[in-house]
């Protein structure tokens, strides 16, 4: 008695079958994502007030090529100020830069909002 379901005839796993639906769909919006980077000659993604990621085109007359930076909370207090670190780096085909960091710090105001008092120690 042969078992009916083989090696050769196992229906695909739930796990195998998750990775390619989810391939299928990053190769569906990796286009869309670059139309939309030709066009704008940006990508940025929020998810917070001061929290975000951004990927650009860089298109001077002495460097080309493509930069990345990230900006993300360091240190915060109940009711007192913020530390933003931003992070920008380059990939350059033409023309050459160095990386960058820095680091600035938001104090709340009676609007509920930020302003901005000066740069902290990275």
């Amino acid at each position: 008695m042969s078992n009916p379901l083989s090696a050769d005839r196992r229906p695909v796993s739930r796990g195998c079958c998750l990775s390619g639906v989810l391939g299928l769909v990053v190769l569906a919006i990796a286009p869309c994502l670059l139309v939309v980077f030709i066009n704008t000659g940006e990508l940025a993604w929020k998810r917070g007030d001061f929290v975000e990621d951004r990927v650009w085109l860089v298109q001077e007359p002495d460097a080309a090529g493509i930069g990345y930076s990230s900006a993300r909370i360091i240190s915060r207090e109940a009711n007192g100020p913020l530390c933003v670190r931003t992070n920008v780096s380059f990939v350059l085909w033409q023309g050459a830069s160095e990386n960058l960091n820095y680091c600035e710090c938001y104090a709340p105001n009676a609007g509920g909002s930020y302003d901005y008092t000066g740069s902290c120690s990275p």
